[in-house]
């Protein structure tokens, strides 16, 4: 597995962890929906800066993402649509 798919996996599963929307951790750390969305499908290249950011919004380090360890269970996925206010 290459270091994007990795990072793609691993961001994935610790945002689902977190019980954290791709809208949610865009927002904690400034950056757009749809770039977290090309991140976690392993279609862009986040800059070292860009993981710093992300580890700072999923309270964990940097390095996390780049864990070569099963992820078990699966992380349950969040339920769709907002939430109500």
């Amino acid at each position: 597995m290459g270091s994007r798919q990795l990072i793609a996996r691993n961001l994935r599963a610790i945002r689902l962890s977190n019980r954290i929307s791709q809208e949610e951790l865009a927002l904690e750390a400034d950056i757009d929906r749809a770039y977290v969305s090309g991140l976690e499908r392993g279609l862009r290249n986040p800059t070292v800066d860009l993981l710093d950011k992300l580890a700072d919004a999923l309270d964990v380090k940097a390095r996390d993402f780049f864990a070569e360890t099963p992820i078990t269970p699966k992380p349950k996925a969040l339920p769709r649509g907002r939430r109500q206010k």
